[in-house]
């Protein structure tokens, strides 16, 4: 059909045609849609993540954020989802997490019309078993029991010991299960062992949620007896007491001493019986009819139905060791003193020295000078130096000559300065504590120092200076937010180190929903750490009902069911959960009536 120019059908037909032309389905576009659905198939390591994705009708692609926080962090590899219309399932697999550990996680959908983010969802990795190696027991020639302790982390495991002659192992016990959401202690026998050996042991537990080993353990079977020659005592001229260590390591077992002038000995003391256990036994007796000033050698010998056993040679001289007494301290101040005392060579060329310490253990010696070798005693003494502010030290003579070595009775003192107390050693988070003290001269108006070194600081630092008051007595109030030392300091003198542990601040509340929350306070946040809900039993025992993680702000809010009747409940957190520089932490009681 012909359209005459200038007529008004022309003239629609010209405005239709101008119109500008859509690509077929332009009107739906839209942009994609995400959705994020359950976890699957969760390890210690790695877990699948679902969901679904609808492209809108526009070529997508997705992916899966995952992290141990709403900040993700890490995402899988992007995968096409098509340009459909309607929403189709996706599947992807996360891997290199930490075992036991919240990670959240979010389907992610983007198209040239958008981005579309899936709602956040959170799964646990599996945790792997814990194990601790203990001590064998039922020890004999040729078995024992292996002994230690399963926490299955509540999933099906199985346990086993490893055991051998070395760290190799080679052997095993045959696996058992355990189960539960607490340690349990295991035991396993074994047999067919070489006696007299050594042997290695460790425990291996695995679930679904991995395999762990416990540290390395050994024992000893027992077999022929041990023996070691001990130092003699009680010299005289003619007699001594001659001493020995046995241990029979679980056969019955006889022991004896041979002795003379030479190494061939010669003579020996009658047998006696040592018993039949596994641990080391002190044995001595008495000989007499000895040559004065003449060198015994001397050793043990013990023996049971394994061999027998010759301990090392050692000799004494019948002539009488020094003779030694402890005086006393004198020209004591803050950090010196001079010990004194007397020795008696008896004829014999002798050394002496002062042993010395903070305990009868004493640790420290001065140099060894000659008293000489003549009879009679003779004061000595030396000065030492480098010692603790108002410290109680112990000290004793020591003399030594070919007869023997002699040691005398302990003494005492103690060195002048500045001291420092507590009222007690422990306390919660946000609390304070009184440190106080005396400065020496008992005058007012005298300067200490207060030095602190809170837990990991590489050295104390000065934080406080007060003046003392009547009668030189000091106080200052402290705050540590961590397990802290600290050291008073008064004219160059420094007082021994006293400690303050601290524990968090556990907050137990009761909602009226029946929920429960709790928050712990530090000087560091406690986020992932585990705090347990306890029961107190009808015996008085504290009883784990639940463990609870605690959130990113060291907070966690949970439901707790309980038993009818009466409960009395805490919150606790261990010291292994609180962390370094913590003690453990324990919340005020609440009582909860279920009917």
């Amino acid at each position: 059909m012909t359209i005459p120019r200038g007529s008004a059908l022309f003239g629609a037909f010209l405005a239709l045609a101008l119109l500008p032309a859509f690509p077929a389905g332009a009107a739906s576009r839209a942009a994609p849609t995400a959705t994020t659905g359950p976890v699957t198939s969760v390890g210690p390591t790695s877990a699948t993540a679902t969901g679904s994705v609808n492209p809108g009708g526009v070529a997508t692609t997705w992916y899966v954020e995952y992290g141990t926080s709403t900040s993700y962090g890490s995402k899988t590899s992007s995968v096409s989802a098509g340009n459909g219309t309607s929403a189709v399932p996706v599947s992807g697999s996360i891997s290199g997490l930490q075992p036991g550990t919240d990670y959240h996680y979010r389907v992610v959908a983007t198209s040239s019309a958008g981005n579309a983010h899936g709602s956040d969802g959170l799964f646990t990795t599996l945790a792997p078993p814990g194990v601790v190696t203990g001590a064998a027991s039922s020890i004999s020639a040729t078995g024992a029991t292996l002994n230690g302790s399963v926490d299955a982390n509540g999933r099906p495991t199985t346990w086993y010991f490893e055991y051998g002659i070395s760290t190799s192992y080679g052997s095993k016990t045959a696996s058992k299960s355990a189960s539960g959401a607490n340690a349990a202690p295991v035991s396993a026998s074994i047999g067919g062992l070489q006696a007299g050996r050594t042997y290695h042991f460790r425990l291996v537990a695995t679930s679904d949620g991995g395999s762990t080993t416990g540290s390395d353990a050994t024992f000893r079977t027992s077999g022929a007896p041990s023996a070691s020659t001990d130092a003699p005592s009680s010299i005289t001229p003619t007699t001594a007491k001659l001493n020995g260590t046995v241990t029979p390591n679980g056969l019955s077992t006889t022991w004896y001493i041979e002795y003379g002038t030479t190494t061939s000995y010669g003579t020996k003391t009658s047998s006696k019986s040592a018993g039949s256990g596994p641990s080391a036994v002190k044995e001595s007796v008495s000989v007499t009819n000895l040559k004065t000033a003449t060198t015994y050698h001397y050793r043990i010998v013990a023996s049971n139905s394994a061999g027998t056993t010759r301990g090392a040679d050692r000799a004494f001289s019948t002539s009488l060791p020094p003779g030694v007494q402890t005086g006393a301290a004198q020209s004591v101040a803050v950090g010196t003193a001079t010990l004194t005392g007397s020795v008696d060579p008896r004829g014999r060329s002798t050394t002496w020295w002062f042993e010395y310490g903070t305990t009868t253990g004493y640790g420290t010696k001065t140099q060894a000078q000659s008293a000489g070798s003549s009879s009679g005693a003779k004061s000595i003494s030396a000065a030492i130096k480098g010692l603790a502010a108002s410290t109680v030290y112990h000290f004793r003579l020591v003399a030594k000559s070919d007869a023997g070595t002699s040691v005398a009775s302990d003494g005492t003192f103690q060195t002048t300065g500045v001291t420092l107390t507590l009222p007690r050693r422990d306390l919660v988070y946000g609390a304070r504590i009184t440190l106080s003290g005396m400065v020496p001269t008992h005058a007012a108006g005298e300067a200490v120092t207060v030095f602190a070194q809170p837990y990991g600081a590489a050295s104390f630092q000065s934080i406080a200076v007060v003046l003392s008051g009547a009668g030189g007595s000091w106080a200052y109030l402290a705050k540590p937010r961590i397990g802290t030392s600290y050291r008073a300091v008064w004219q160059g003198g420094m007082s021994p180190a006293v400690a303050v542990g601290v524990h968090p601040a556990v907050a137990f509340t009761r909602l009226r929903s029946g929920h429960c929350t709790t928050r712990v306070s530090g000087g560091h946040g406690f986020a992932n750490r585990l705090v347990q809900l306890q029961r107190r039993s009808a015996t008085g025992k504290w009883v784990t009902l639940k463990r609870v993680r605690l959130g990113v702000r060291s907070r966690a809010e949970f439901k707790a069911v309980l038993p009818r009747g009466r409960s009395v409940l805490r919150m606790a957190m261990s010291v292994n959960q609180a962390g370094a520089g913590y003690l453990g932490g324990i919340s005020r009681t609440i009582a909860v009536t279920r009917r």
